[in-house]
């Protein structure tokens, strides 16, 4: 298994959407499907593949400003 991250432009503020999936043409169909329902269908997929290892998977957002 991976996790597979797409980020894009969104409505406002930019589009997030996190998968764990087998393969990457599933993922695809998830953040499509998820994208359309949030309202965002011809938004262009830009997906990150992370490998799933014991540990931590965000150490970005400290909250530290």
């Amino acid at each position: 298994m991976k996790i597979y991250i797409h980020e894009g432009k969104g409505h406002y503020i930019g589009s997030c959407v996190i998968v764990v999936s087998d393969n990457l043409e599933n993922a695809e169909d998830i953040i499509g499907q998820s994208l359309y329902d949030m309202g965002l269908p011809d938004e262009e997929l830009s997906i990150t593949e992370k490998e799933i290892s014991n540990g931590i998977i965000v150490l970005e957002q400290s909250g530290d400003y």
